[in-house]
């Protein structure tokens, strides 16, 4: 890992949660995510220099988060590489296009360089 690596950090809201953690070529090192909500939740990571259009967009990693599970992903002293930026939303199903809102609370934390 880098010696120059930044944390983010991201609690959901009730929604598909789309964003741009950052623009750029950039590694992702680890992926944390936890939910403590009774309903299942994905999280999609994507390579793209701007956030995300959930249901347009296709994610490169799509992770299956169980109700009250904890998901957590090394991608090691390499890590894994996003050309264009890392984006990143939470949805309610797992299709590569599905846009279903996700519950509000899950953890998600991560560290790029």
């Amino acid at each position: 890992m880098s010696s120059s690596t930044t944390p983010y950090y991201l609690t959901t809201a009730a929604t598909t949660n789309a964003a741009l953690v950052v623009a750029g070529d950039r590694t992702l090192y680890e992926l944390t995510a936890f939910n403590p909500t009774a309903t299942p939740a994905y999280v999609k990571l994507y390579n793209k220099a701007t956030a995300p259009t959930v249901g347009t967009d296709v994610p490169v990693l799509t992770i299956p988060l169980a109700a009250g599970a904890l998901a957590s992903l090394e991608f090691g002293a390499q890590g894994k590489d996003f050309k264009l930026g890392i984006g990143i939303a939470v949805t309610g199903a797992a299709a590569a296009t599905d846009a279903t809102a996700t519950v509000a609370g899950i953890q998600i934390s991560g560290t790029r360089a």
